[in-house]
């Protein structure tokens, strides 16, 4: 009770703290409040297993006007959300506190070298995951503390946290007009500030972590970015005798660092299984080895503190030159996947046969990670078709692997897009069909052998979606296939807009893949746990997820 207190009192802190950067200017409301949301459900059925969603979202947004004597189109903008996710009350045998599986990985994979069962110790190398650690096990629960630790009703209720993110966005915003013609714009609050125009996947898009637990990758990204306290502060230069358009904007994230959000074990949605494995043991004492209880995965979660020297900032140069949109990036930020570093034995003779410290295998830790890239968008008068590239080069992050559990290297990402709108007669409608294809690419400078993820790898996805019945009816087909993972998915969709109010989405999600293996030394064979999570990536690792999904939404 104390702690959402101080939150509450904090909350009030940060939204006084922007309008002292206004100053007493903002003097009075010059218009009302403008209102606009939606109520929506979304049912979703997977097969052999049932009811997977059952989401039912409130969302309201607001902006009103603001008065200024210094600051023009002064105003003030919010987002409210919060959802019910009914499928732990209608299906909890599948999902929930009690959703305990035979083994670790039973919801992707057969049994392998690590959690086969081993005769004469009747147990198996590694144990299944916990559902909901801090429900049904205390030590767990301590060693996650803060990070994907989250109870069954936090599931139900995702917004209602110690982190308010009920209020999913709420920012000042407003320009000044500068002597020269030029003009200072600042937002300031919790928002979302997006770099990038990339679907499914990110490469310059890094600046708000994302909540991977509400429906995998598959949700629109501004429905999945966590949104953080940040100072977004742009300088729009207009036109010079080089460039059509130009600004250079600088982004200050002052909030506490927060991850991504994986999904914890026992939920519908966990990407890559993390949670599941973050929620496991590895079952020394029972298999004899010099331990007086089996030892759990993870130890601890270094989450930084806040502190000014904690904080991420980042800048981007845009502007036009011709068909050309182009920018250039720099951002110093947090890795917000999860690394791990392993913790040998405290006696030297165990540490040496590699065996781990008996209170725990890894901690978690989020390192530094410098980002530098850029992004080029063409139109092509000739083709009439837009060519998107994106390119990021980082260093500080670190990448899994056998040996200590990871590896710092610097990474080199990039993906090149193509958007066309093409009127296709034979299909009976005089609209524009949308043609979206893109190919991301990632390289690993300083790859090892026993690092689950290729050196090089690419993922290809296709989006087609026409419009029929003055754009009420739209059908929809996206594809995704990964290289490396030898996975893909299926999604074809319907949408229907009888009216101004009511909207109809009815999907099917197809995966295949999930069948790659990687070595583990522990094991000493190739199997599919704890490292072909990596190989398989969020489409393999979902494999047994072919979904029916029915999306109704009222908007007012």
């Amino acid at each position: 009770m104390f702690k959402s207190i101080f939150d509450y009192r904090k909350l009030i802190f940060k939204g006084g703290a922007i309008g002292l950067i206004f100053g007493s200017s903002v003097t009075a409301f010059s218009e009302d409040i403008q209102w606009a949301g939606f109520i929506e459900n979304a049912s979703y059925y997977r097969d052999n297993v049932g009811l997977s969603k059952f989401r039912n979202t409130v969302q309201a947004e607001f902006s009103k006007s603001l008065s200024s004597d210094s600051w023009s189109n002064v105003s003030i903008h919010g987002t409210l959300r919060g959802t019910y996710d009914g499928v732990y009350d209608l299906n909890d045998d599948e999902f929930g506190k009690d959703a305990a599986e035979d083994y670790l990985g039973q919801n992707w994979h057969s049994r392998g070298a690590a959690t086969t069962i081993i005769p004469g110790p009747n147990t198996t190398l590694l144990s299944a995951g916990v559902p909901f650690p801090c429900d049904n096990d205390p030590l767990l629960c301590h060693n996650l503390n803060g990070y994907m630790d989250e109870k069954e009703s936090d599931a139900k209720f995702p917004e209602f946290n110690d982190q308010l993110d009920f209020v999913r966005e709420l920012y000042i915003r407003a320009d000044k007009y500068l002597g020269n013609g030029d003009v200072l714009s600042l937002n300031v609050g919790k928002q979302q500030v997006v770099w990038g125009k990339t679907d499914l996947f990110r490469v310059l898009d890094v600046i708000n972590p994302v909540d991977y637990s509400r429906h995998n990758i598959y949700d629109e990204l501004e429905d999945i970015r966590i949104p953080q306290w940040m100072i977004k502060a742009e300088w729009r230069m207009g036109a010079s005798q080089t460039f059509d358009d130009s600004n250079l904007s600088l982004v200050w994230n002052v909030d506490k660092f927060r991850p991504s959000n994986l999904g914890t074990c026992g939920q519908s949605y966990r990407i890559l299984d993390a949670g599941c494995f973050f929620s496991s043991y590895i079952n020394l004492a029972d298999l004899g080895a010099p331990y007086t209880s089996n030892v759990p995965i993870i130890h601890d979660v270094e989450e930084p503190n806040w502190s000014l020297g904690n904080t991420q900032f980042g800048m981007k140069w845009e502007g036009v030159y011709g068909d050309a949109t182009f920018s250039v990036n720099a951002l110093h930020y947090r890795q917000q996947l999860p690394s791990l570093h392993f913790r040998p034995h405290p006696v030297a003779g165990l540490a040496a046969a590699g065996l781990p410290a008996p209170d725990g295998v890894f901690d978690i830790v989020f390192p530094r990670v410098t980002l530098l890239g850029g992004a080029v968008d063409y139109y092509s008068m000739d083709m009439d078709a837009t060519w998107r590239i994106e390119l990021a080069y980082s260093e500080g992050e670190e990448m899994p692997r056998d040996t200590d559990g990871h590896k710092e290297t610097d990474m080199v990402r990039y993906v090149i897009g193509y958007d066309k709108n093409l009127v296709l007669p034979f299909l009976q409608t005089n609209s524009a069909f949308l043609i979206s294809a893109q190919v991301f690419g990632e390289h690993i400078l300083d790859h090892e052998i026993d690092m689950p993820n290729d050196e090089d790898n690419w993922i290809a996805t296709f989006l087609f979606k026409g419009f029929y019945k003055n754009n009420r009816l739209s059908p929809q087909l996206l594809m995704a296939h990964d290289f490396a993972a030898k996975s893909s998915v299926v999604s074809p969709s319907i949408s229907w807009i009888p009216d101004n109010h009511w909207t109809f989405n009815l999907a099917l999600n197809i995966k295949t893949g999930g069948e790659e293996e990687f070595g583990w030394s522990v094991a000493g064979t190739e199997t599919f746990e704890p490292l072909a999570r990596f190989t398989n990536g969020p489409i393999g690792v979902a494999n047994n997820e072919d979904e029916l999904q029915l999306t109704i939404r009222y908007s007012f």
